[in-house]
């Protein structure tokens, strides 16, 4: 599995009181992190596994960020 597919699998098992969040997850162990930005997320995610890399996406909605024409 696509390491994507794996936080978006993540995202649809996480309680729905924590739509719009971020996650981040650490694809190898899929511990996953919430955070209020991904900055949140990323540095519980650090803290725990500090040489990682992680997959970030926003809880309930397709992408992680937006953006709004004008």
């Amino acid at each position: 599995m696509k390491d994507m597919e794996i936080a978006k699998e993540i995202c649809k098992k996480i309680d729905q009181k924590h739509k719009g969040m971020i996650v981040a997850v650490e694809v190898e162990s899929r511990e996953f992190f919430l955070g209020e930005t991904e900055m949140e997320a990323y540095q519980r995610a650090v803290n725990k596994y500090p040489n990682k890399q992680f997959v970030f996406q926003r809880v309930g909605f397709p992408t992680t960020h937006f953006i709004e024409a004008r």
